[in-house]
């Protein structure tokens, strides 16, 4: 169990008057395994125990508060645990709430009361109960953020200044499917030195399904998203709309570019080495998947959604076949509309070559009954 002393909860909640915290154990392991594991992992969720219980009950306050290094832990393992700290209480509180309002005992159900308390009302416990609800997402979130954070200075410490993207271990197709290949122990560098906390807290962290980056896809983190999508830029949402991501990339940008022009754009993508009209296409694609996304999901509510990925969509296939040349050679030729739009571009060199220039079609101004024209429209609609 992650908190153990009265002196801990205070810090996340400071008007509780317990003396003991033997009531709340259960209720504590419960939120531990049902919120906090799944967001860390089971591996992190264990080191994490782990280092805890190296630091003695007397120093844990201090430990936390202070970020000391007892038990020869640094700041970092104390900053995690008392991030989860928080989450587990309030998610603890929240579901009990209405519990530890009622005492079960010989004489039957009763209602707690104590002398200068008065019993909260039930819409007391309901509003406690929200803010308690609310008080929890908003720490999940403090530390998702904060390990994604964590990653991210590790890539920038690796490249000797120069931000490089994280990413899972697998290899992953176009259609967003991971494939996982053995990579032995990640927490144990080659060269045989001991790894840092940061790399442990890291390696351990990619085994859940809340770890910041997907891999092999166009939109594999919330900091993207976010970029183009409201989405509360809450990591917990991110998580649920990997799904559908997954499957609006497969269905409506895939299967418009073909899978070996996709797979192309998306390693672009990732090493950050495409030309300028890859790179456009990589952004037009990234925010016709969020439009997609957006239209599909249920957590939205906006009806031009629909239209305007649709539109989008389009706009993507469109610019690739306007600039079929630019796209990488072997990928290209699965695109769809490839010997369409290759013809195209090799009568518009063919033209230039020769010198030829057509002149830009004028459209004429609407004529109404006129001989060639197959419509006749009456004065009175007009």
């Amino acid at each position: 169990m992650i908190i153990t002393t009265v002196e801990e909860l205070r810090l996340h909640l400071p008007n509780h008057a317990y003396d003991d915290l033997d009531n709340m154990a259960g209720a504590f392991r419960r939120s531990e395994a049902d919120v906090l594991k799944p967001k860390i992992g089971t591996e992190l969720y264990t080191a994490l125990i782990e280092k805890y219980q190296g630091v003695e009950v007397t120093q844990r306050r201090d430990w936390l508060v202070h970020e000391g290094t007892y038990a020869g832990d640094t700041s970092l393992w104390a900053e995690l645990v008392y991030l989860c700290q928080q989450v587990v209480v309030f998610d603890a509180f929240m579901r009990n709430a209405d519990i530890n309002a009622i005492s079960v005992n010989q004489s039957g159900i009763n209602v707690v009361s104590a002398e200068n308390y008065d019993a909260a009302s039930n819409d007391g416990i309901e509003k406690y109960k929200q803010r308690l609800n609310k008080e929890m997402h908003t720490a999940v979130n403090q530390l998702l953020v904060w390990l994604e954070d964590l990653c991210k200075e590790e890539a920038v410490d690796d490249s000797n200044g120069t931000e490089t993207e994280t990413t899972d271990t697998g290899t992953t197709d176009a259609s967003g499917n991971t494939e996982d290949t053995e990579t032995g122990d990640d927490t144990t560098p080659t060269d045989g030195a001991k790894p840092s906390d940061k790399e442990v807290i890291i390696n351990k962290w990619k085994t859940s399904k809340y770890y910041y980056k997907v891999a092999g896809l166009f939109i594999s983190t919330a900091t993207q998203m976010s970029e183009i999508l409201d989405f509360y830029d809450s990591r917990e949402r991110f998580v649920t709309l990997v799904p559908d991501i997954k499957f609006c990339q497969r269905h409506y940008i895939t299967n418009e570019l073909g899978i070996p022009l996709s797979a192309s754009l998306l390693s672009k993508l990732v090493t950050g080495t495409g030309n300028k009209a890859e790179k456009e296409a990589i952004l037009l694609a990234q925010e016709a998947l969020c439009l997609c996304v957006e239209s599909r999901n249920k957590m939205f509510n906006r009806p031009a959604a629909k239209d305007e990925a649709v539109g989008a969509v389009k706009m993507l296939v469109e610019y690739v076949f306007a600039n079929i040349a630019e796209f990488d050679e072997d990928a290209r030729k699965y695109f769809p509309k490839y010997e369409e739009a290759w013809a195209i571009h090799e009568a518009e060199v063919l033209s230039k070559e020769q010198g030829v220039t057509e002149p830009i079609p004028v459209s004429e101004p609407w004529v109404n009954n006129r001989k060639e024209c197959g419509m006749f429209v009456a004065p009175t609609i007009c």
